[in-house]
């Protein structure tokens, strides 16, 4: 009833606060997607409708602010792929095999696309791309905590039902999303009380992936882990603590997804039913793909024709890739996959630095965005999820970032430090010059502009006394 109560109130505080502050807003909507108090609280009433409460009243802020400022720097591109990405799909919807559909998957979508936009466009400052990575980190650490809690009680719901309309390998994939934040968060807070809450975070959120046996999420995992040690620093601390988090997975890996996890790499003989299958889909696809390249059948169209290749109808193609390729053609999937890419691509050289003069926490920060970012586009590979709000969330952090240290204006590391410290320099120097001539010295006037006559002496000194 606590959490209840506790959300009514985000609700209303968050909608008033929203028409002024729309990233607080966007706080908000952010942290409910990922929350989703529906699948939690459910029971209490209908919750459906939280997010939209708040949303209204941040797009109404957001158009009296003018809809942001849109000059993005390095992010105008991967804005511009997200937009291409819309309008390919609207394309492709009005084509598809079940248009009706196909037009309602582009509606749920824009809830995704213009909250993007708004966190794009008004996000000036690191500290505010920070707190939406925490809220985040804690909303999924939550849920979390509540699967864990269900677990301990004997059920492990999250491999059996999943969470908020997601089955297990859709959770288990949006719980690999945030995985990334969550360690950078580990890595950068500075105050001990910070540190200690993002790992416990951390903690429940590697273990719940554990939970759901997806062997897609594992695979993706370890593509975090490999990440982790190429883009990291080289250092005790680093390197230390991704050790330990591999060998925390390894003690957490249970006998089921152990077999599971074998059963994937196993000879074609060996390999399970499920995982057989997913290749046979993927070859079905692509069938269909030779037959439709550019614009495909159109979204939510596969589940439709997936009875013509054998498939109960309703059928999903298990990749998200794969499947959004048959839907909405080639150029649509390369517009979404350039989305993601372009950010990892732009935010790389930022993880890598390495000077002693600059924050350390920016580029740990972007590390942890490619390390979500990299784990989400692998395990999506044996997923269909196209629905899925945390990736484009974190793609939306990354792109702020880029936008902030691209643009001199919102720098967070300004060039005002430079001068600081050439002050002192500068002091000494000044202090070893000549001194400056006195009154009754002669003035040299060659090639010098004079402002005004130059009194004698006795007259400044009258003149003094009746200015004052």
């Amino acid at each position: 009833m606590k959490g209840l109560l506790l959300i009514y109130a985000i609700v209303t505080i968050g909608s008033i606060v929203a028409l002024r502050l729309p990233t607080i807003g966007l706080l908000v909507c952010v942290g409910f997607s990922v929350l989703r108090p529906e699948a939690l609280w459910g029971w209490a009433g209908n919750l459906n409708y939280m997010t939209r409460i708040v949303a209204i009243p941040m797009l109404i802020g957001w158009a009296f602010r003018g809809f942001g400022s849109w000059r993005l720097g390095r992010a105008r591109s991967i804005v511009i792929s997200l937009v291409l990405y819309t309008v390919w799909l609207m394309i492709s919807s009005s084509q598809g095999i079940d248009t009706e559909a196909a037009w309602w998957s582009v509606l749920e979508f824009s809830k995704t696309l213009l909250p993007v936009l708004v966190g794009v466009t008004m996000m000036t400052s690191e500290k505010e791309t920070r707190r939406l990575l925490w809220v985040m980190v804690l909303a999924q650490a939550y849920v979390s905590f509540d699967m864990n809690m269900l677990y301990l009680g004997g059920y492990n719901k999250a491999q059996a039902e999943g969470f908020g309309g997601m089955d297990n390998n859709c959770f288990g994939i949006s719980l690999l999303s945030t995985l990334g934040a969550a360690l950078a968060l580990v890595l950068s807070s500075k105050r001990v009380i910070l540190k200690a809450v993002a790992a416990g975070a951390t903690l429940l959120i590697l273990h719940t992936i554990l939970l759901t046996f997806s062997r897609g999420a594992f695979v993706g995992l370890l593509c975090v882990g490999f990440t982790a040690l190429v883009v990291l620093p080289k250092k005790l601390k680093y390197v230390g603590t991704i050790v330990l988090a591999g060998v925390i997975t390894y003690q957490l890996i249970g006998p089921e997804l152990s077999n599971r996890l074998q059963s994937t790499f196993a000879p074609q003989k060996n390999r399970d039913d499920s995982a057989e299958g997913r290749i046979d889909l993927w070859r079905d696809c692509f069938t269909l793909i030779s037959e439709e390249p550019f614009f495909g059948v159109g979204p939510t169209g596969w589940p439709k024709v997936a009875s013509q290749f054998g498939w109960p109808e309703g059928k999903e193609a298990h990749s998200l890739w794969i499947q959004t390729t048959a839907e909405i053609g080639v150029p649509g999937v390369l517009f979404l996959m350039m989305f993601y890419l372009l950010t990892i691509k732009r935010l790389w050289p930022i993880a890598r630095e390495r000077s002693p003069g600059r924050d350390p926490t920016v580029p740990l920060i972007a590390t942890g965005i490619i390390l979500s970012l990299v784990g989400f586009a692998t395990s999506a590979q044996f997923v269909s999820l196209t629905g899925l709000e945390a990736p484009f969330w974190v793609t939306m952090v990354g792109a702020t970032l880029l936008k902030i240290r691209s643009l001199p204006e919102l720098a967070t590391e300004p060039a005002s430090e430079a001068p600081k410290k050439i002050d002192a320099p500068l002091a000494t120097a000044t202090a070893s010059l000549p001194a400056k001539p006195s009154l009754n010295s002669p003035v040299p006037t060659a090639g010098r502009a004079t402002r005004g006559p130059v009194l004698p002496a006795a007259s400044r000194a009258a003149h003094r006394g009746t200015s004052s």
